[in-house]
């Protein structure tokens, strides 16, 4: 997963504001290196928290009408490009949300 949220972070110096949607996905980048390397259980209570922050902002961000992702034809609507960023938040919401269920399920395997 580190590799897929660095790959986000990098294509997002092309987007009108960058400085919003490189930190939110190099968040979880850096949090999935740290459990990688086992550096995960000082994390729990940020993960929760964290894993709350992005799931409401999926929730905030989700278009008015779903008009799906068009990957073929671009971002003609504003449906569209709010239809992917939601999709980006719950991803990075949902794999926060495994991270903690995880550490608190298996501590011995990933400590």
């Amino acid at each position: 997963m580190a590799l897929a949220f660095l790959y986000a972070t990098a294509v997002q110096y092309n987007d009108p504001d960058p400085y919003y949607w490189m930190p939110i996905y190099l968040i979880p980048a850096v949090i999935s290196l740290l459990i990688f390397f086992g550096r995960g259980n000082s994390l729990k209570p940020v993960l929760l928290i964290l894993a709350l922050i992005y799931l409401a902002g999926t929730y905030y961000m989700w278009p008015a009408h779903w008009e799906g992702v068009a990957l073929q034809h671009g971002m003609k609507t504003i449906n569209i490009e709010e239809g992917r960023e939601s999709l980006g938040l719950a991803i990075a919401g949902f794999t926060l949300v495994v991270y903690f269920l995880a550490l608190n399920r298996h501590k011995h395997i990933i400590t």
